[in-house]
C-alpha cells in the first residue's frame, strides 16, 4: 500500500472517529445554576452570564456579509448536549471529514498529527459548564498556504439540527501572551447544514477582526474580558465551528484561545 493511500485512510479513519462520537455529551440535562446553564467560578476565566457579559452577536448574514447587529447582552440558557450526543471535531478552513483529508492529503501526514494536537479539551465546549474550557494552540509551520485556521467544530447527531430562531454563540477569552504577540488576525463563528452528508452548506456566520475584538475588550489592556460572540439564527444548522487564524505564522503558542461553551439557546438584556 502507497503512503499516499495509507495516509488518506488514517485521515479518513481520525476524521471519521472525531465526527461520530470520539467526543460525546452524555445527553443529561444542564444544570440549573445561571441561566440555565453550569455558571463559571470566579477563577475559571469564562464569561459571565449574568447579562454583563461583553457580547457581539449578529442576526443572520455571513461572514462576508455581517449581517445585522442585535442589543444587549447575552444570556446562555441552553448548551449544545440538549440535542443529545453532540460530538466535536477539529478541522481547518471550515472543512470537515472527507474534504478535509482530501486536503490534508496533499500535506502530508505530520499535518494531520499537528492539525488534531491545535485543540486541547474539545469536549469541554459541550459539557455545559462555563468554568471548563478547550484550548487552541498555534503551531508554527502548520498555518499559510492551503492551511490557513484552526476550527473547532461542534456537530449534531445526523437527522437533528437546530431551528432557525436560536443562537450560535460561543464564550471566547484570550491569555495574556496571545494578546502581546498579536497573533490574534480574527475570529469567525459559522453554522452549517447537511453535515452528515459530507456537503456541508453555510448558513451563517460571523468574523471579527482585531480591531473588533479590541473594542470589545476580549483582546488588549490589562484584564482582557471574556466575551459571548456569535449569531442569531435564521436558518436552521447541524453544525457550528469557531475558528481561529493568526497573525503571524511563525511562532508557537501552546494557549492562544479558550472557548468555553456552544450555546444554543440563551437571552439577550
Amino acid at each position: 500500500m502507497s503512503g499516499k493511500r495509507k495516509f488518506a485512510m488514517l485521515g479518513t479513519v481520525m476524521l471519521a472517529g472525531l465526527a461520530l462520537g470520539a467526543c460525546t455529551s452524555n445527553g443529561q440535562d444542564l444544570g440549573v445554576n445561571d441561566g440555565g446553564i453550569t455558571a463559571g467560578s470566579s477563577s475559571s476565566g469564562g464569561p459571565p452570564n449574568d447579562g454583563t457579559g461583553p457580547t457581539t452577536i449578529n442576526q443572520g448574514g455571513t461572514p462576508t456579509n455581517p449581517g445585522t447587529p442585535v442589543t444587549g447582552h447575552f444570556i446562555c440558557t441552553g448548551g449544545a448536549k440538549t440535542y443529545g450526543n453532540v460530538t466535536t471535531a477539529v478541522g481547518s478552513n471550515g472543512l470537515l471529514g472527507g474534504p478535509l483529508t482530501t486536503l490534508l492529503d496533499r500535506l502530508g501526514g505530520s499535518t494531520l498529527t499537528t492539525l488534531l494536537n491545535s485543540v486541547t479539551e474539545p469536549n469541554n465546549i459541550i459539557d455545559g459548564n462555563l468554568s471548563t474550557f478547550s484550548t487552541f494552540s498555534l503551531t508554527a509551520g502548520l498555518l499559510g498556504g492551503l492551511l490557513t485556521s484552526v476550527d473547532e467544530s461542534v456537530v449534531l447527531p445526523s437527522g437533528t439540527t437546530v431551528p432557525a430562531g436560536k443562537f450560535a454563540v460561543f464564550g471566547v477569552s484570550f491569555p495574556k501572551g496571545t494578546v502581546d504577540l498579536s497573533l490574534v488576525n480574527k475570529v469567525e463563528v459559522a453554522t452549517y447544514l447537511n453535515n452528515s452528508t459530507g456537503t456541508s452548506t453555510l448558513q451563517e456566520g460571523l468574523i471579527l477582526d482585531q480591531s473588533a475584538l479590541t473594542l470589545l475588550g476580549a483582546i488588549g489592556g490589562s484584564t482582557p474580558a471574556a466575551v459571548w460572540i456569535g449569531v442569531e439564527t435564521t436558518k436552521p444548522y447541524d453544525r457550528a465551528t469557531i475558528s481561529l487564524t493568526p497573525g503571524l505564522l511563525s511562532v508557537s503558542v501552546g494557549d492562544a484561545m479558550h472557548v468555553f461553551e456552544l450555546c444554543v439557546d440563551g437571552r439577550l438584556q
